[in-house]
């Protein structure tokens, strides 16, 4: 498990080095979990090494939102002006996105 928690958070590094030699306007947890998904892909790294910690990740993914939530009451003041603009906006980008999933899946989905 240690050694699959050593590759996400070195892809973490690379992804987050990446963004601030670069410039990107990406956040580098997002181009660390692009290259961890590559090197995957390609069998740079083995699943086997990076799934049990993942999965424990997974299974308290919930406690990593806890700061954003908290962070999130900080702009109280601005979510109970622009609250409609924010429930559209999420409702019809929750949509979109399973739209987009389902045809997507249908197009490539593997046959069972």
């Amino acid at each position: 498990m240690l050694k699959g928690v050593l590759y996400i958070f070195l892809f973490l590094l690379i992804g987050e080095v990446i963004v601030s030699l670069c410039n990107l306007p990406i956040a580098g947890n997002i181009v660390g979990m692009v290259a961890i998904f590559i090197a995957l892909k390609t069998k740079v790294i083995k699943l086997k090494d990076v799934k049990p910690a993942s999965d424990q990740f997974i299974k308290y993914m919930v406690l990593f939102f806890i700061p954003y939530g908290v962070g999130l009451m900080t702009f109280y003041d601005m979510l109970k002006m622009h609250w409609v603009a924010i429930v559209v906006s999420t409702v019809l980008s929750t949509i979109l996105t399973l739209y987009v999933t389902g045809i997507v899946l249908q197009k490539f989905g593997k046959d069972e």
